[in-house]
């Protein structure tokens, strides 16, 4: 079972339609271009930090506070789907993201939706 916990989920099975198609950097995206493949983020909850997760469960509907601080790295996965990839091969990979570079993510991010000039 894993220990990371979905925050965002943009897929054709997702709650959010799938990601566009990238159909290569001479072509503009648009939003009537088909959708396939995924990108997901997703985080490590407190209640499996190392210094709870090993603990002895604690009786029938008492609370757990987390001990120590929340994990601090982010899981971002990305995936292709077969027959949108130039050979046919789907392609995925998955990266942790320690905080510092989740911050400097964020950062662009925002830079990006509050400007108009890209």
């Amino acid at each position: 079972m894993s220990i990371f916990a979905t925050w965002l989920l943009l897929a054709e099975d997702g709650d959010e339609a799938a990601p566009l198609v990238y159909q290569g950097s001479h072509v503009n995206p648009a939003d009537d271009h088909p959708r396939a493949g995924r990108l997901e983020i997703a985080a490590v909850p407190n209640h499996c930090h190392p210094g709870v997760r090993n603990q002895e469960m604690p009786a029938a509907g008492a609370l757990v506070a987390a001990e120590g601080p929340p994990v601090e790295y982010l899981r971002v996965s990305l995936a292709q789907s077969a027959g949108t990839c130039p050979d046919d091969r789907p392609g995925q990979a998955t990266v942790i993201l320690d905080r510092a570079q989740v911050e400097r993510l964020h950062a662009t991010l925002a830079e990006w939706l509050g400007t108009d000039e890209r």
